[in-house]
């Protein structure tokens, strides 16, 4: 993992923009006020509410309950004295009748609900694991498009290039017509590929707003585009893949899958122990004015109960469960080779483009070289203009190449690491639930 981190260092070093902000700004951005992660750490949250829930019902409960009651006509009886002496009278329900209770409900055995608690407990473990989850991914969107609107404001500074080299060539042409060394068909050739390269130019431009916009948008940053951005990358070989093969538990993408399938099979142990028998216990103290026969206005009640309920419900709710279950093995099973497979994709993307970058510098330097041959030889005559504007235009399209090609290999190295589980920031702070 050290190692890991200082070729991400390296990674972040690659891209020196003179005017736009680097790649970690964008990043932490993204982090504070991006809608996928804000979603992420609220299901987060959510979860860890609901774990508690789940914790909550399981413990006991205290309930008070007092209500006032109007009757129409009080009903009293008088009861015989013992011994002849004075009648006693006694009010079964007074006028105004005052009644209070105080209940405490203890769960004392309830194997389906204490399942259910380590279930709802597993299942927020899995959602701050989805939510680093969802920060490598943001990370991984927000990277790509950094280094594309390097890409596209180089290829900007390049069709500008291409544009002046094009109205150059096309003064060298107006002037050898001039002097009658050329038809009038090489200047209007020359004026029509100044146009080509003036929309190219526009084309590039937009591709710049755009990507521009996507990532301001991504990240709540606005670009800064005052000047051109230069890519550098010295083309060094990436660790051998097993290095960026790390443990389960180390890619949140799975981790986070394999804690949801904990948390399906734990539900699905919950739903099968709804068959056992659960006991509970409550106290209550209760409080009126209508003693009745007893005389006694503060009297307590304690009830245990034992519980069992049986239907064609349960047998399918179990079922159900352990369906769900099943898929969330699959699924499990599913991210762990979208993981594996994406480092694998990432790496070997590391390897090619290394490749094509190394073979797009070679060319932008022999097509510059050509283009320039092209307009000496065209100068003095032994060349013709169709040869000029090809050369010119191989050069453009290598020099956009190699732009492409560097920023996708820069691009390639981050979007590896993150693969790999490795943030291109500090590790996120985790959100208690």
């Amino acid at each position: 993992m050290a190692r890991f981190l200082v070729a991400l260092g390296a990674v972040m070093a690659a891209a020196h923009a003179s005017a736009l902000q680097p790649l970690e700004e964008f990043l932490r951005g993204a982090r504070a006020s991006g809608a996928d992660d804000a979603e992420a750490r609220a299901l987060h949250r959510q979860a860890g509410a609901d774990a508690q829930g789940a914790l909550g019902r399981a413990l006991p409960r205290l309930s008070l309950r007092g209500t006032y009651t109007r009757n129409q006509y009080e009903t009293d009886v008088d009861l015989p004295a013992a011994g002849g002496g004075t009648p006693a009278t006694v009010t079964i329900t007074p006028k105004g009748q005052l009644d209070g209770s105080a209940t405490l409900d203890v769960p004392l055995v309830n194997l389906a609900t204490f399942a259910g608690i380590a279930a709802a407990r597993t299942g927020a473990r899995a959602a701050g694991i989805a939510a680093a989850a969802t920060d490598l991914r943001v990370q991984a969107q927000v990277a790509q498009d950094y280094y594309q609107l390097v890409a596209n404001v180089s290829l900007v500074g390049s069709s500008k290039r291409a544009l002046e080299v094009a109205r150059a060539s096309l003064q060298t042409a107006e002037r050898l017509h001039a002097a009658g060394s050329v038809p009038l068909l090489d200047v209007d050739r020359a004026g029509g590929e100044v146009e080509r390269d003036v929309q190219q130019v526009a084309a590039a431009e937009l591709q710049v707003a755009l990507v521009a916009r996507a990532l301001a948008s991504a990240s709540g940053v606005t670009p800064e585009l005052d000047r051109e951005v230069t890519l550098a990358d010295d083309l060094h070989e990436e660790p051998p893949l097993e290095r960026f093969q790390p443990p389960d538990d180390h890619l949140p993408s799975l981790a986070a899958a394999i804690e949801r399938r904990v948390s399906a099979e734990q539900l699905a142990t919950a739903q099968r122990l709804a068959l056992v028998p659960s006991l509970s216990a409550s106290i209550t103290e209760r409080g009126t004015n209508a003693t009745g026969f007893s005389g006694r206005e503060f009297y307590w009640q304690g009830v245990v109960a034992l519980t069992w309920s049986f239907d064609l419900t349960t047998v399918a709710n179990i079922r159900s469960q352990d369906a769900a279950a099943d898929a969330a093995r699959a699924r499990e099973q599913r991210a762990r080779l979208a993981a594996r497979d994406d480092i694998h994709a990432t790496w070997r993307t590391v390897a090619t483009d290394i490749a094509r970058s190394r073979s797009a510098r070679v060319q932008a330097q022999v097509n510059a070289r050509a283009a320039q041959l092209a307009l000496e030889r065209y100068q003095a005559g032994t060349a013709t203009q169709l040869d000029l504007l090809q050369a010119q235009r191989d050069a453009f399209a290598a020099d956009a190449g190699r732009i492409q090609a560097d920023a996708d290999l820069v691009n390639a190295r981050a979007q590896l690491r993150i693969a790999a589980g490795v943030s291109l920031l500090e590790p996120r702070a985790e959100v208690a639930p």
